[in-house]
C-alpha cells in the first residue's frame, strides 16, 4: 500500500507539472514502445503477447554467427511469435549498413534492433539512423554487434534481410579508391624498428590531394619524415596528409569532401620514392587508426532466388551419412555438431550455399544446402500400435492414444523418436522402433 502511495503521488506531480505519461518513454526504442502498448492493451494478459516478448528475448540470448556481408531469405510465421538474431564483428569507420525488404506482406511493421556486446557480454542498444526498413550505424569502436529481428504481433511473411558496411569517407584522390593502396597500416618501416601509421596511394606528380571529410584545417607544415603536410580536424579524428608537393590551404580555414588540400609529390623521407600521397587517420591520444576501414565498401551480393524460399519454416532433413552443423555460413566457422543421416530439423533462413536451421531441441546453427533435402517424399513406412509413445511436439509430453493406430509415413527421425504422418494426416512424433521397451 505505501508503494501504490508513492506511486500515486508521482503521477499527480507530473500531472501538476504538466508532464504527460508518455513522455517517460520518449527515449525508447519502437521496440520498446510497442511492447509497452501490447502490456497496456487488453491483450496484457494474452499468451501471445507474452509468447512475443518471450521470442524477442530468447533471440537476444541465442544468436546466429555470421561475417558481413550477409544476406538471406527468410519467412515468418505470423501466427507463432519469433524473432531472429545475428552476431557480427565490425570495424572501427565502417558504416553498419542493414536493409530488409519485405516480399509477401508489405503492411507489416518489423523491429529491427541494433546492439553493441560489450566486454563483459552486456548488450548495449544503440541508435542507428532509420529510414522505414532500413537502417545505418558508423561503428566507433571495433567490436561484436547483435541485430534482432521481429516482426509486430500475428504479423510476419516472406522477407530478404540484409547486412553489409560501407565507408564513411570520400577518397583522397579523384578516379582512385582503396583498391589502389599499395602500402598498408601496418607495414614495417626501417628494418622492422617502427610499423606503418597509414596507407600509401600512388598518383602522378601534380595530382590534387581531397579533403576526405568537413572538418577545419590544423595545421600547414613541413618536416622531416612528412615533408609537406596537411592536418585537418573533424569531430573525433584527425587527418593527416603527407609529402605533399604543394599545399593550398592555411590553417584555421574550413573545408568539406572534395576540397582540394595540395597535391601529390615525395617531400620529406619520400623522396626517393615515387610520387604518392601518405594518408593517417588518428583518434584521440594520437592513436593510429587503419584507413583502409573507413575507404572500404563492401562487396555486393548476388540476389538470392525466390525459388529458395519455398521450403523456409517447412521440415528438412540430412541426406549426407555424418554432416557437419556449423556456427556461421562458411567451412571455416566452428562446428557445433555432428548431424546423422536423416535427422530433422527446421529450415529457418537460406544464403548462398548454406541453411540456417533449428533442431527440434532448439539448437541452431548452419548446414551446407547440397547436404540436406526436404521432406516430401517419406523415407519408410510404419504401423504405429495402441501401445507406441507419441509427442505432438518435441517438448511435450509423451501418451499413448488408439486414434492414431495404423499406417504411417516417416520422414526422418531426431533422438529416439522418428517423425510420422499418421493415417489422419496429422504430423507427430513417435518413438523409435528400436528404442521400444515392450519389443
Amino acid at each position: 500500500m505505501k508503494n501504490l502511495s508513492l506511486y500515486a503521488l508521482v503521477f499527480l506531480s507530473l500531472s501538476c507539472q504538466g508532464t504527460k505519461i508518455e513522455q517517460l518513454f520518449s527515449s525508447a526504442s519502437p521496440y520498446d514502445k510497442y511492447l509497452h502498448d501490447l502490456k497496456s492493451s487488453t491483450l496484457k494478459n494474452n499468451s501471445l503477447v507474452k509468447d512475443w516478448e518471450a521470442a524477442g528475448e530468447q533471440a537476444l540470448a541465442d544468436s546466429n554467427s555470421v561475417e558481413l556481408p550477409y544476406k538471406e531469405l527468410t519467412q515468418f510465421d505470423p501466427a507463432a511469435p519469433e524473432a531472429a538474431s545475428f552476431l557480427f564483428s565490425a570495424r572501427e569507420g565502417q558504416e553498419i549498413t542493414i536493409n530488409l525488404k519485405l516480399l509477401s506482406d508489405t503492411s507489416a511493421i518489423w523491429f529491427i534492433d541494433l546492439f553493441k556486446v560489450n566486454g563483459s557480454g552486456d548488450l548495449e542498444q544503440l541508435k542507428p539512423e532509420r529510414n522505414e526498413n532500413a537502417s545505418r550505424y558508423p561503428v566507433g569502436s571495433e567490436g561484436k554487434f547483435l541485430l534482432r529481428l521481429q516482426p509486430e504481433l500475428l504479423k510476419g511473411g516472406l522477407v530478404e534481410l540484409s547486412i553489409s558496411y560501407a565507408s564513411t569517407l570520400s577518397f583522397p584522390l579523384l578516379e582512385k579508391s582503396y583498391l589502389n593502396i599499395a602500402s598498408f597500416f601496418g607495414d614495417s618501416r626501417e628494418g622492422g624498428r617502427r610499423k606503418h601509421e597509414g596507407v600509401d596511394i600512388f598518383a602522378a606528380r601534380g595530382t590534387p590531394v581531397l579533403a576526405v571529410s568537413e572538418g577545419r584545417v590544423s595545421r600547414v607544415g613541413n618536416n622531416r619524415l612528412g615533408g609537406k603536410t596537411v592536418r585537418v580536424s573533424s569531430g573525433r579524428y584527425s587527418y593527416y596528409y603527407a609529402h605533399l608537393d604543394s599545399q593550398v590551404v592555411s590553417a584555421g580555414s574550413k573545408v568539406k569532401p572534395g576540397d582540394t588540400l595540395g597535391t601529390v609529390g615525395n617531400t620529406g623521407n619520400a623522396r626517393t620514392t615515387a610520387p604518392h600521397l601518405h594518408f593517417g587517420i588518428y583518434a584521440p591520444g594520437w592513436k593510429s587508426l587503419d584507413p583502409l576501414h573507413f575507404f572500404q565498401d563492401a562487396p555486393e551480393l548476388a540476389d538470392l532466388p525466390m525459388a529458395d524460399s519455398v521450403f523456409l519454416n517447412n521440415w528438412g532433413r540430412v541426406k549426407g551419412e555424418l554432416v557437419n552443423l556449423r556456427q556461421g555460413p562458411s567451412t571455416r566457422s566452428l562446428v557445433l555438431d555432428k548431424l546423422g543421416r536423416q535427422e530433422v530439423f527446421r529450415i529457418e533462413g537460406k544464403t548462398a550455399g548454406w541453411l540456417r536451421i533449428r533442431l527440434p531441441d532448439h539448437r541452431k546453427g548452419f548446414l551446407a544446402s547440397n547436404l540436406a533435402e526436404d521432406i516430401e517424399s517419406p523415407l519408410d513406412k510404419r504401423t504405429l500400435q495402441d501401445s507406441d509413445w507419441l509427442k505432438v511436439n518435441w517438448w511435450s509430453s509423451e501418451f499413448q492414444h488408439p486414434s492414431f493406430s495404423g499406417k504411417a509415413e516417416v520422414f526422418g527421425s531426431f533422438g529416439q523418436f522418428d517423425l510420422v504422418t499418421a493415417a489422419n494426416g496429422i504430423q507427430l512424433w513417435v518413438k523409435n522402433q528400436a528404442d521400444r521397451t515392450d519389443l
